[in-house]
């Protein structure tokens, strides 16, 4: 056991030997259930006859367009219908998008999770969060594992987060690299350096595959390292009179360090913000992946204890999300942390699609508080951890895959890495452009998809415990962009008469006491009408008049104001 986690077993050392023709027609399936089309949700199955290996089991964070939904998980039903045939679940790094639904693939299939010491201790984190356990083994560079036909050899490549892996994967159909998600940052100290030597050394052994990353393919260039961020951040504790809170990934431990660094030459302590931040601050800290003296921490109940010209807090919510401390800070309402005049707010992250509105939002409220925001758009506060158009080619280069399939990125991008190959001399034959619930089958006779498998996925609430239906998500966005109508009706249950006039109801329609009241008068002398035109067949059944009700009313709203509210009817019978 070392550091909480037992040691991988290393099998022999590799050799041709192990990489067996399959024989009567034996191919290796590629059975992706997630990550190929979106950002996220990264869960992708290798399948030989019936033995399984998953690489990767992450979440994908909802839009705008999904109210009331936390999170998003892959369905693993595919998983859970061939639960005794899964040998492991490898895990390329410790972002959300590729340990999130961990919990969710090990409930389906258990199984022994590999991952690097950093990875596993996040994991273990979001484990305890779901009362959940795992058998956590370490996965080291130069130490492969064996997971039933599968051997794993673990490569260290440059990311966001340290400790981050790309996959050698021996099957008995040929090898199998996957990139995990990377950069070649040449600049990087050793530890956090892709190991271009050992990819390179994979590709003179000859690669059947490789599954690459796609997220920066329309970058043009080579993306730039981590140190390139300094400049800025000197400047920064240079001018700024009060706090510096940076706002980065939670899981942005090479960012952490060197802005920590910078802050403690200054004089500044270094504090933790927003329970993501403070929990990962904490594990890398255990795991020495992040190095601070005690000395220099303060807690976020400290913080009001130290003079803000003494302070830089690493703040949870560079994405605008509704709840993180840095949206509470923006409003003047968080508990321990405030920003004034004097301090700056750096958003170190770039925004995630779909999240440019929140993170704007965001931004105006710091404004308002009267404090100073810096953002990658006014200076090189952030660079990626992707990998850009000649990190791309330079892998596909020195790893030289019979096959590439383009991997992590949206639809557009997958398109794009394979005209990105075919430019860099790999025949268009050989690139393999899929979607989730896609099934590549690879053999000596060659590559082809094959029947699709359902790949769906799990809407979570906030609990995080059951899933939304997406009736559910369908009808909040409704409610969010339509507003609501709730007719109200007493009738005389002998009769079927209205006892008293109707009432109309509405919220986020129209404005009853101004604009809307004309339109309210005329809706309820409809639903009156509608309800003494009645045949006599449904005066004694409440459901046939709800739904006369609604239909008579949509049709009404529609036609008066080009717009769909939920109407629910309300019939009570006296």
């Amino acid at each position: 056991m070392r550091g909480g986690f037992r040691e991988a077993q290393p099998g022999p050392e590799a050799s041709n030997a192990r990489l067996i023709p399959g024989g009567n027609g034996s191919a290796l399936r590629l059975v992706a259930l997630g990550g190929l089309g979106e950002f996220g949700l990264n869960a992708l199955v290798m399948e030989w006859q019936d033995r399984l290996l998953l690489v990767d089991a992450g979440v994908m964070f909802p839009s705008a367009e999904m109210p009331g939904v936390d999170s998003i998980v892959p369905d693993f039903q595919y998983l859970a219908e061939r639960r005794d045939r899964l040998e492991a679940i490898v895990l390329t790094h410790g972002h959300e998008d590729h340990i999130g639904g961990l919990a969710f693939a090990l409930q389906a299939a258990p199984a022994p999770v590999y991952g690097s010491r950093l990875t596993l201790g996040f994991v273990r984190r979001r484990l305890e969060e779901r009362a959940a356990s795992a058998d956590l083994r370490l996965l080291t560079p130069g130490r492969p594992v064996d997971a039933g036909p599968f051997r794993v050899h673990p490569i260290r490549v440059s990311h966001s987060v340290v400790d981050s892996l790309a996959l050698a994967v021996e099957t008995p159909a040929g090898i199998v690299i996957v990139s995990g998600d990377f950069k070649i940052d040449a600049r990087a100290p050793e530890s956090e350096r892709t190991d271009l030597e050992s990819l390179s050394a994979w590709g003179d052994r000859g690669v059947l595959a490789l599954l690459s990353d796609s997220t920066n393919v329309e970058e043009r260039g080579s993306t730039g390292a981590e140190d390139d961020v300094l400049p800025a951040f000197e400047e920064v504790f240079a001018r700024t009179r009060g706090k510096v809170m940076v706002s980065c990934f939670a899981t942005a431990i090479p960012r952490m360090q060197r802005v920590a660094d910078l802050a403690r030459r200054v004089g500044r302590r270094v504090g933790f913000v927003g329970r993501r931040m403070a929990d990962n601050a904490e594990v890398a800290l255990e795991l020495g992946a992040l190095s601070i003296p005690p000395s220099d921490l303060v807690s976020a109940g400290e913080i009001d204890q130290h003079p803000p010209d003494r302070l830089c807090l690493f703040v949870s919510g560079s994405q605008g999300e509704p709840l993180s401390a840095l949206s509470m800070v923006s409003v003047d309402e968080h508990r321990e942390l405030s920003a004034g005049p004097g301090d700056t707010v750096v958003l170190s992250a770039r925004a995630i699609p779909g999240n440019e509105r929140a993170v704007s939002r965001l931004m105006g409220n710091l404004f308002r508080r009267g404090c100073d925001v810096v953002h990658p758009g006014l200076a090189r506060v952030h660079v990626s951890g992707h990998g850009s158009q000649d990190d791309l080619v330079e892998l596909l280069g020195r790893v030289r895959p019979r096959y590439l399939v383009p991997v992590h990125g949206e639809y557009r991008m997958l398109v794009q890495h394979a005209r990105l190959a075919a430019r860099s001399g790999l025949s268009a034959d050989r690139v393999l452009v899929a979607e989730d619930g896609d099934v590549l089958e690879l053999s000596a006779a060659g590559a082809r998809k094959s029947a699709r498998v359902a790949a769906g996925r799990i809407l979570l609430d906030r609990s995080g415990t059951e899933g939304l239906e997406e009736v559910v998500v369908r009808d909040r966005r409704h409610l969010s962009a339509e507003g609501i109508v709730v007719p109200v009706v007493v009738l005389d249950k002998q009769t079927g008469r209205l006892e008293s006039a109707p009432e109309i109801v509405t919220r986020g329609f129209v404005d009853a006491e101004e604009r809307g009241a004309e339109l309210l008068v005329d809706a309820s002398r409809l639903v009156a009408e509608a309800v003494s035109s009645r045949p006599d067949e449904e005066r004694h059944d409440p459901a046939l008049t709800r739904e006369r009700l609604r239909q008579e009313l949509r049709r009404f709203f529609r036609r008066r104001t080009q717009r769909r509210p939920m109407v629910i009817p309300v019939v009570m019978e006296v």
